[in-house]
């Protein structure tokens, strides 16, 4: 009897936020990965979910971000999901005006801003797959993205024959230097996929504690 064949799946976590749930399908933000990787690969069997992101800092104005998040994260380890985190900075630094501002001297007028910045998860993401792939761990691997900085290893992983898909964050709109890389697969994340793969609004942990769904997120 002949079985099915296996697949990883590694979720760039801000990539897919930013993309899809910030603004886009909001709705959708309270998201069982685990069943979102079934219902994108139904006729492979799905070995591991790897979630690669950063705790977040609470804002000015949302101080309830990192609380949320944190929320979330529980709802996930529910699942056999993998968090494996980064780390968020804020950056300090001067950039020009948009539109273009000259001052009576000449120089271009900026102001200083302060610009949130992932540290790290690209890198570990590209550490895990590159480790398991060259470990067999399974069949295939699907990395959820639209990073470009991910090309690199998944053209050393094409190169060497391994089965690698590109699920996009973006729609038909995704980084076309994916395909330069050698990957053939591209699949797509549908509005209908994300409201299949909802996690229920009360989830029960290992401890026996209560999660639930954050009241905003509606």
């Amino acid at each position: 009897m002949r079985t099915r064949r296996t697949v990883m799946v590694y979720v760039d976590g801000f990539a897919l936020y930013k993309a899809l749930l910030q603004r886009r399908f909001s709705e959708y933000k309270w998201l069982d990965l685990e069943a979102l990787a079934c219902r994108l690969f139904p006729h492979r069997d799905v070995l591991g979910v790897k979630f690669f992101t950063a705790r977040l800092k609470p804002l000015t104005n949302d101080p309830g971000v990192g609380q949320r998040q944190q929320i979330y994260w529980r709802a996930l380890r529910t699942t056999s999901v993998e968090v494996i985190e980064g780390k968020f900075n804020f950056v300090k630094q001067f950039l020009p005006l948009h539109p273009e501002q000259v001052d009576t001297s000449g120089r271009v007028v900026t102001v200083r801003v302060k610009r949130p910045e992932e540290k790290g998860s690209d890198v570990a993401l590209a550490s895990h797959l590159i480790v398991d792939a060259l470990e067999d761990r399974a069949d295939s691997y699907a990395v959820v993205t639209n990073d470009s900085d991910l090309v690199p290893p998944m053209q050393l992983l094409r190169a060497r024959n391994k089965d690698l898909a590109l699920v996009s964050v973006a729609q038909e709109k995704y980084n076309k230097a994916f395909e330069l890389a050698g990957i053939e697969t591209v699949r797509q994340i549908r509005q209908g996929t994300l409201a299949a793969s909802q996690f229920t609004p009360t989830l029960v942990d290992d401890a026996g504690r209560t999660i639930r769904k954050p009241p905003t997120w509606r």
